[in-house]
């Protein structure tokens, strides 16, 4: 039987991150290690074993570090990390912070699938790109179509990870002597993907062994509230991202503005009233809106 590792993948912790954590823990089905991002200072995640990512450590394993936001771009970096740290498994489920698995017993969900012999690659949203996706122009299209995924949830097995670390660090090398754009460096869904999708490996998504995600809770942008979730979430599904309390308002804020939808979230904020906030939070977040609805103040003379 294959032994495997769930990493939780995190720049930051928090109350709702360290009792997910434990709940899979304490399930006792898989090791639970965090992958930090140390690069802005440490973090503590108390009994929790910790592997550190920060700009030296990913520099000796011979990786790019010169790409823009480059590990919320580059993921698959800490699965390189554990792989060389905790060389006693088989694959590695990674999992971000705003993840979260509902199930009386979290990790019941990640022990469904078939093993990481049998498959290599599980994730979500797992298909070939459009020609238009953003981050289709940070790879070579002499390799082969371009395949995305959604990173907030994914295994790998060891062989995988072997062979994209491989590929990483060759073109690590190829980019820095060229001097080309750190902005075409391709980012962990683009890269995973498709490099797997060419290599022959077994690459499947979390729904083909029966539905474990829908696309309206499982999603790049849009924000789940976790409270609501907890009353209102469909048993064995996985849900991303979910956030709660002021995160979570201030998420819906920032997509709200740029999609010119402010007004949507009277109804957000009505809803949620005595679920994620309190009457007086809510009265709060109502004056946060008339601030963003206000017209801008005249420009000076």
């Amino acid at each position: 039987m294959s032994r495997m590792a769930v990493l939780i993948r995190t720049h930051y912790v928090d109350d709702q991150l360290l009792a997910f954590a434990g709940r899979l823990s304490e399930d006792g089905a898989f090791d639970v290690h965090v992958l930090a991002d140390e690069t802005r200072g440490p973090l503590d995640f108390g009994s929790i074993p910790k592997l550190s990512l920060t700009l030296e450590s990913l520099a000796a394993l011979g990786l790019y570090t010169q790409a823009p936001s480059l590990l919320w771009r580059c993921g698959d970096y800490g699965l390189y990390l554990a792989r060389q740290a905790l060389p006693q498994y088989d694959g590695f489920w990674m999992i971000e912070p705003d993840v979260r698995l509902k199930a009386a017993r979290p990790s019941d969900i990640l022990a469904r699938f078939p093993g990481p012999e049998e498959v290599d690659l599980l994730a979500g949203r797992l298909r070939p790109a459009d020609d238009d996706w953003d981050w289709g122009v940070t790879m070579d299209p002499a390799a082969g179509p371009v395949w995305r995924c959604l990173f907030a949830v994914i295994r790998l097995s060891a062989r995988a990870i072997d062979l994209l670390y491989d590929v990483r660090r060759r073109a690590s090398a190829e980019h820095l002597a060229e001097g080309r754009d750190p902005k075409l460096w391709p980012n962990d869904e683009a890269f995973v993907a498709s490099t797997l999708a060419h290599s022959g490996l077994t690459l499947r998504d979390l729904n083909a062994f029966g539905q474990v995600y829908d696309d309206a809770g499982f999603s790049f942008w849009f924000p789940l509230s976790e409270r609501e979730l907890e009353a209102t979430g469909r048993e064995g599904f996985i849900y991303h991202p979910v956030l709660s309390g002021q995160a979570y308002f201030l998420k819906l804020c920032r997509l709200a503005v740029r999609q010119g939808a402010v007004g949507a979230l009277d109804e957000i904020i009505e809803r949620l009233t005595g679920v994620e906030w309190s009457p007086g939070e809510a009265r709060g977040h109502r004056l946060a809106l008339d601030f963003l609805r206000a017209p801008p103040p005249p420009a000076a003379d």
